[in-house]
Parts: structure tokens; sequence; C-alpha cells
């Protein structure tokens, strides 16, 4: 008896879904009938009439991609199987490719943000800055940046051809570039002033290893080289790790907010630093080109009031990105969140202004910006130093 009862609840209980399916299908159709009429429509001619064969397999990724590209959303991107690998790759750092970070610029083109010393590409002279023309012989004219850098990767002693347009000299330059695996430190440091003792860490991207890096670095400039004061350098930094720039900031911090987001129906979620407060003078430099988590991590130690920005208006990239795993081993990159300082500052396609802007001149080995922050880290030893007026 209570087996029938059972068995007669799971039918009424699919029998009602499957009533709302069906409504919701019904919905759907009679609110966009003209649209989806068109949809049946291509995709018959396209199986019936095109000259060229193609697989339903490749219908449904192109329609999926379609979907997502109608949003005008530049960082919104269906990502296939190799693509999604791609991006993992990076996040892990460590893959086969020539060693360079890529943005999409304001005007969307690609550009080198910078070489990674010692890689194929920095051996082989290709410079921050360069606009990229051609990968293997293909335009690279509206290529996403995802799709760029798939083009790049590839198997350790491959050939890559690289046309790129130099700005500061106004030529092309054609590179021949052997690919090799490439493993990403994200921290670089050196102490830079003996007396007093400074230290500078570089740092190129935000991956899964970051924090850990950074914090190794700092623990042996601190207790090994004692430094006095330090230089955190984000220039040319595109982003990366969303969690890495919380992470990082705690290191700095003192269970401050680092960044609030917000999503479309208004939910907001305040992200704070754990209790971990290093304390030492601190200076930040950034530049054009520090993005996304670059700029959670530098808006959040500016705002604080725990250190002082050098250099450039950064990029403006004030948009979180949430990546779903997909059935078929792609995925979705999908803007879900915008972002915010701790200040409640929104810096999309706005970016941050430094506290003491500097400018470097082009073509010129002078680093006016890391003179300038110097310069602060050694008045910050001496006593507090206050915002430019």
């Amino acid at each position: 008896m209570r087996k029938s009862r059972l068995v007669n609840s799971f039918k009424t209980f699919f029998a009602l879904v499957g009533m709302l399916v069906v409504a919701g299908l019904l919905y759907v159709y009679i609110t966009n009938a003209a649209g989806i009429s068109t949809l049946i429509s291509v995709l018959g001619l396209v199986k019936s009439q095109a000259l060229y064969e193609v697989n339903n397999s490749q219908l449904i990724q192109g329609a999926t991609a379609g979907i997502v590209d109608s949003m005008q959303d530049p960082y919104s991107k269906y990502l296939d199987k190799q693509t999604w690998k791609d991006l993992r790759e990076r996040l892990e750092a460590e893959f086969g490719g020539i060693g360079v970070y890529v943005l999409q610029d304001n005007e969307g083109r690609l550009k080198i943000v910078s070489p990674i010393k010692d890689t194929p590409a920095y051996r082989e002279g290709v410079k921050h800055g360069d606009i990229i023309l051609r990968i293997n012989n293909k335009s690279a004219l509206n290529m996403s940046t995802d799709d760029a850098v798939h083009l790049m990767r590839g198997d350790p002693g491959t050939q890559l051809l690289l046309g790129v347009y130099r700005e500061s000299d106004k030529k092309e330059y054609d590179f021949r570039i052997i690919r090799e695996i490439i493993n990403v430190p994200s921290v670089e440091d050196k102490i830079i002033s003996e007396k007093p003792r400074i230290g500078y860490i570089g740092l190129n991207q935000f991956h899964s290893r970051s924090a850990e890096e950074m914090k190794e670095s700092i623990d042996e400039l601190l207790e090994e080289k004692k430094v006095e004061g330090l230089i955190l350098d984000l220039r040319n930094n595109g982003g990366g790790d969303f969690d890495a720039s919380i992470a990082i900031a705690s290191i700095f911090l003192d269970g401050q907010e680092v960044v609030s987001v917000v999503d479309r129906k208004g939910n907001k979620t305040v992200h704070k630093a754990g209790h971990g407060k290093l304390d030492i003078p601190l200076v930040v430099m950034v530049n054009g080109d520090s993005a996304s988590a670059s700029e959670i991590l530098a808006g959040a130690l500016q705002d604080n009031k725990r250190a002082l920005l050098v250099g450039d208006k950064t990029y403006g990239k004030g948009l979180v990105q949430t990546v779903y795993p997909l059935g078929n081993g792609g995925a979705l990159k999908l803007t879900t969140q915008k972002y915010f300082t701790p200040d409640g500052t929104d810096i999309n396609e706005i970016g941050i202004t430094p506290d003491f802007p500097v400018k470097n001149e082009a073509n010129s080995e002078e680093d006016r910006q890391l003179q300038k922050a110097l310069e602060i880290v050694k008045k910050q030893i001496a006593g507090p130093v206050s915002k430019a007026s």
C-alpha cells in the first residue's frame, strides 16, 4: 500500500514538472515566435543548402557562442574545451607557449602587456606595448584575448609566427618564436636601496600560487635582508584570480574591507582581509595596464590608507567574471558582478588615480615612477608622508 502511494506521488510530481516545462516552452515560443521561427529557418537552410557541411556539434557550439557574444560584453565568453584548458593552465601558471601577457585595450586591439623575463618572446625582442597584428598569419583584428592566448599556446619546440606593430617607432615587426614550457613565477623581489634598506616586489599576475609566493618573498626581505620599507610594482599586471587579490591584500591589511561586489539583483557581498597586517612603509606603483585584480589590490591599499600609489591612472576594469564549467568540457566565462573599492568607488571604465601621478617618458631608460616611489618610501621611513597637493 505504501509502495503504491509512493509510486503515485512520483507520477504526480513528474506530471507537474512536465506541465511546467511545456508551459515554459509555450511561453517562450509565444513571446519570441518570430525569433524562434527565424532560428529554425536558418538551421534548416544551413543544413540543407550550405556549400560547406557543418555538423550538429559545430552548430550548437556556434549558437552557444553567439548567445554570449550578443550581450556585447567583451569579458563574457563561451570557452570551448581547449580554450578552457588554456585558461586553467594560465591560472595554474605552467603551460607551453612563448611567455607574454595579453590585454585588450580600449580600442579593442590586442596588446602585449609585458613579455615574461627569460622566455622565448622576451629573448626574441617582443616588447611591452606591442600591438598584435597577426598570429600564425591569421589577422588579430577583432580577435578575443582568449582566442589569441589559445593560438599562442602549443607544444614545446613548435614555432609561432607573431606580427606586431610598435607604436613607439611606428613600424611593424615579424617574430619567429619557438615555444617552450613556461613556468610563471608571479613575483620578483630585490633590494633597490641599501641606506635605508628598501625592498622591491614586482607582481606580474594573480594566479593560484601568487599569495604564497608573495609571502615567501616578503618573509625573505624582512627576516634575511632586513628591509625597512617596500615598493610593490603592479604596473603591466592585467589581473587574474580574484581570490588571489584578497589573499595578497590580507598580507598588508588587518581585517579591513578589501572590495565589495554587487550582482544584477543588487545583492552585495563584502570581502574583508584576514588578520596578518605587515606593518612596514609601503608604496604601490601602477599604470594604464594595471587592471582587474591589480585594481582591487591597489584600491584596497589606497582607500584603507595603507599605501600611497605612484604612476599613471589604472585601466578601469571593475567587473568580476565567474567561470561555469559545462557538460561538453568547455566553460562559460560570464560577467556576474561589479566591484567597488572600500570607499564605495566604481572604477569601471574610469580607473584609479594615483596619489602621486608620474609619467615615464616613451623610449627612455629612466624609470621616473620608480624613482618617485623610492623617494616616498625613504620619506615614510623618516616620518609620515601626505598625498600630493
